[in-house]
């Protein structure tokens, strides 16, 4: 998890299990027209990563993986993160179950963020359009800024959005104590890669040919650059 940034950056998980998810995501390709190509993997973790390269600003491969704790992530060959918004938006609206986007930079990135998205059904608290709650610290070119979106969960720390300096409204230990409380672990290698193996599935669109291409080296670079 830690080496694969930027891909790590920003990432999805949704409540359900793999085969569900891929099955319905494998069927959105299909009725949206795309061409693509898909297999399951059950290898070691790094070598499951390895299969999005390279990265590109706009996606052609998207992973899902299976964890430990009954969510399955999703990531992408996005050379500035795995833009989840969309793909977890859809699956949460079709699945009718919770989706999030989790977004917590690395240290050696110029413009620091921590994000959380919640994606859920009007049932279980989101508005008619499926949004549930947002929460985002961001450095935006320079400044940072604060935003948040709907109604705050009871385990919130409301007092922490009041904080004079706005980079800590929304830190990276409160990003993972509301994950805990939303019925998801300390996100590690182990969540991922039991004993060694990871359960994957992955869907790959024809490369964009107009768009750069960057291995992970080289991605990066355009973080700290």
């Amino acid at each position: 998890m830690d080496r694969w940034w930027p891909v790590t950056y920003d990432f999805g998980l949704i409540k359900s299990d793999i085969h569900s998810v891929a099955a319905l995501r494998s069927e959105m390709y299909e009725e949206a027209g795309f061409k693509a190509t898909s297999g399951w993997l059950d290898d070691p973790l790094e070598q499951c990563f390895s299969v999005l390269e390279p990265l590109t600003p706009a996606p052609t491969k998207e992973l899902f993986i299976a964890t430990t704790f009954g969510w399955t992530a999703f990531l992408s060959n996005g050379c500035r993160g795995s833009h989840p918004f969309l793909p977890m938006f859809q699956l949460s609206k079709a699945l009718y179950v919770p989706a999030l986007r989790v977004c917590q930079s690395p240290a050696a990135a110029r413009y620091q963020a921590v994000i959380m998205e919640v994606y859920d059904t009007p049932q279980s608290g989101a508005d008619e359009r499926g949004y549930r709650r947002s929460i985002a610290a961001a450095n935006d070119g320079g400044q940072w800024v604060f935003e948040q979106s709907g109604s705050p969960y009871p385990f919130e720390d409301l007092s922490k959005y009041e904080a004079r300096l706005k980079r800590d409204r929304f830190t990276p230990e409160m990003l993972s104590f509301y994950l805990e409380n939303l019925g998801i672990p300390k996100f590690t290698d182990g969540t991922l890669q039991p004993d060694g193996i990871s359960k994957s599935f992955v869907l790959a669109k024809a490369e964009h040919g107009h768009l750069p291409s960057y291995s992970l080296c080289e991605a990066k670079a355009l973080w700290v650059s």
